[in-house]
């Protein structure tokens, strides 16, 4: 993955636990387009372990449903012209339901890779899919339905 192009955090700086760069205490994860997917590499710290040498079930959740929220709403900015920090905000996104299979366990001192992308979008639902890789092991899958909130 090309981490040179801006993180889209970056463009729209919020408060959120697992992307706001305003919020010291988050995961503070990055995602960029490659494609038709959205991709985030994330570095586990050493604190969110769970068994001894690998990243705990719940941390990989939260990366996964912060990264698919972002992911559907990339997508719907991207597919009506809307330009992340371009001072409009974009509609608010949130996580409807989150299904996440762990098919491997994931090396606390490895780095994680995010690559999703929606699958079917419907009125204000959207579904994303989302692989989390290590190298070319991947490590659990996740369906996640986003949905965006009525505007006030």
């Amino acid at each position: 993955m090309d981490d040179a192009g801006p993180a889209l955090q970056d463009a729209l700086k919020v408060q959120c636990f697992g992307c706001g760069t305003l919020n010291e205490h988050g995961l503070q994860i990055k995602s960029r387009w490659q494609g038709d997917e959205l991709v985030c590499r994330w570095q586990p710290p050493p604190h969110y372990i769970g068994h001894p040498g690998v990243v705990y079930g719940g941390a990989i959740a939260s990366v996964v449903d912060c990264h698919a929220v972002w992911t559907a709403m990339a997508a719907h900015c991207r597919d009506h012209g809307i330009a992340l920090g371009a001072g409009a905000s974009p509609p608010a996104f949130v996580t409807g339901r989150l299904n996440v299979d762990y098919l491997r366990p994931a090396d606390i001192e490895q780095p994680l890779e995010l690559r999703a992308h929606v699958v079917e979008h419907s009125g204000r639902r959207s579904t994303v899919t989302c692989r989390v890789l290590q190298g070319d092991v991947e490590c659990a899958t996740a369906e996640v339905v986003v949905v965006r909130l009525k505007e006030a």
